[in-house]
C-alpha cells in the first residue's frame, strides 16, 4: 500500500507513481477539457499508447474492476472507452463503496440485513474468517445480468439501425439465441462483418412517483448480435445471446461490454441508522416491469452521474409509513449502484427485509 498526500493506492511495490504538481503538455485528444495541470500531492499517470482505464485500475489500484473510480475522478473523459496519449489521469483513493466499507455486520442484526451470506453466499467468506471477509473484494452481480439490464434515458437513443426480421420471415415472431436476422442498414452506413451490436427496445415513459413528471424512457436490452454478412443497404447477423424475446423493430447500438463493480462486506443500514444527510431520491422503476422487488433484483433510481453517483455507490432504501405525522423512517433494504447514466442509475438490491416498490425512498450512504 502506497500513500502520498493522503491518497491511498493499492498496488505492487514495483509500480512507481508520479505525484503533482505537474504541468500537462499540449496534445491531440478527443477530450479537449483535460486539465492543464495536476494539483500538488495528487498521484497521476500520463496516458501512453495502448493504455485503458481497465489496465490502469489493475496497475495502480490492484483491481481492474475499480476502473469506474478512475473515470469518476477524471470527469473530463467523455467516454470511458477512449483515452488518448498525453491525457492526464489523476488516480483516486481506493473507495470501494462508501464510508464504513469493510465493517462487519452487527451480531444479532435484523434478519437478512448485512449478513455475510448476503454477499458471499451460504457458507460465508470461507477460510480466513472475519478479517478476510472485511477486506475481500467481491463482484456485486454477475456480468450477464448486468449486460442484459434495463436502463432509463432522458433523451431517446438513435434507432435508425434496427432489426428487420429473421430469415424465417413472419413465421417466427419471437427470436432467440442463434437465430439469423436481417438488419435495416449495411455497408453504406458503416456496418461491417464481425461488428457486435446490442439489441434494445423502448418500453414506456418513466414518470416520477411523487410528482408525475416524465423522467425519461425505459429501455430494455433484449440481447446482442454479430454481423456475418454485409450488403450495401442491409446486413445479416446471428443472435449471439437473447436476454429475452427478440423482436423485429428492436434497435441496435454498438456493443459495449460492462464492467461489474466490486464490493466488500460491510455493515448494513437498519432502522437505528441515522440519516446521512446526503442525496435523497426515489426508486422509479423495477426490472421486468415487476410491481415489487427483493434482494437480487435490479431497480432504477432517479440519481445519476450529475448528482455525483458512481458504480459502487450505496443507497439505503426506506419508507415513511405515516408521512402525515410523520413517523420515523423504516429502512427496508439497501441497493448498490451497478451502472450510471447522467440522471438515473441502475442498482442491485443487496438485501431487503420486505418488498421494495416504486416510490420508496433511497438515501446515499
Amino acid at each position: 500500500m502506497l500513500t502520498s498526500g493522503g491518497w491511498a493506492l493499492a498496488q505492487d511495490a514495483a509500480v512507481s507513481v508520479r505525484t503533482g504538481p505537474a504541468e500537462v503538455a499540449p496534445h491531440w485528444t478527443r477530450n479537449p477539457d483535460f486539465p492543464t495541470s495536476v494539483p500538488e500531492g495528487a498521484p497521476y499517470h500520463i496516458v501512453e499508447r495502448g493504455d485503458t482505464l481497465w489496465d490502469l485500475a489493475n496497475r495502480y489500484l490492484g483491481n481492474p474492476y475499480l476502473w469506474p473510480q478512475i473515470w469518476d475522478t477524471n470527469k473530463y473523459i467523455a467516454d470511458a472507452h477512449w483515452i488518448y496519449p498525453g491525457d492526464p489521469i489523476v488516480l483516486p483513493r481506493v473507495a470501494v463503496l462508501a464510508e464504513g466499507a469493510g465493517e462487519l455486520p452487527p451480531v444479532g442484526g435484523p434478519e437478512g440485513v448485512g449478513r455475510e451470506e448476503d454477499l458471499f453466499g451460504p457458507g460465508g467468506a470461507g477460510e480466513g474468517g472475519a478479517s478476510e471477509a472485511a477486506t475481500a473484494l467481491r463482484p456485486i452481480t454477475e456480468e450477464m445480468s448486468l449486460q442484459c439490464a434495463m436502463y432509463v434515458v432522458s433523451q431517446r437513443e438513435n434507432e435508425d439501425l434496427y432489426l428487420l426480421g429473421s430469415e424465417l420471415g413472419a413465421d417466427k415472431v419471437a427470436l432467440a439465441t442463434r437465430d439469423i436476422v436481417y438488419l435495416s442498414r449495411g455497408s453504406n452506413s458503416g456496418v461491417k462483418a464481425g461488428d457486435l451490436y446490442s439489441l434494445h427496445h423502448s418500453a414506456y415513459d418513466v414518470r416520477h412517483p411523487a410528482n408525475g413528471r416524465k423522467l425519461g424512457t425505459k429501455v430494455e436490452t433484449t440481447g446482442w448480435v454479430k454481423v456475418i454478412l454485409v450488403q450495401e443497404d442491409s446486413a445479416t447477423a446471428v443472435v449471439e445471446h437473447a436476454c429475452s424475446d427478440v423482436h423485429a423493430g428492436d434497435y441496435l447500438r454498438p456493443y459495449e461490454r460492462v464492467n461489474v463493480p466490486m464490493v466488500v462486506l460491510r455493515k448494513a443500514a437498519d432502522r437505528l441508522t441515522p440519516p446521512s444527510g446526503k442525496l435523497d431520491q426515489y426508486v422509479i422503476d423495477i426490472q421486468d416491469d415487476a410491481t415489487i422487488a427483493g434482494a437480487g433484483q435490479l431497480v432504477t433510481l432517479d440519481a445519476g452521474s450529475d448528482d455525483g453517483v458512481s458504480p459502487g455507490s450505496i443507497f439505503a432504501v426506506y419508507r415513511i409509513v405515516y408521512p402525515s405525522v410523520p413517523t420515523p423512517r423504516n429502512v427496508i433494504g439497501e441497493a448498490t449502484v451497478v451502472a450510471v447514466r447522467d440522471r438515473t442509475a441502475t442498482a442491485k438490491i443487496t438485501y431487503s427485509s420486505e418488498e421494495i416498490m416504486v416510490g420508496d425512498r433511497v438515501e446515499l450512504r
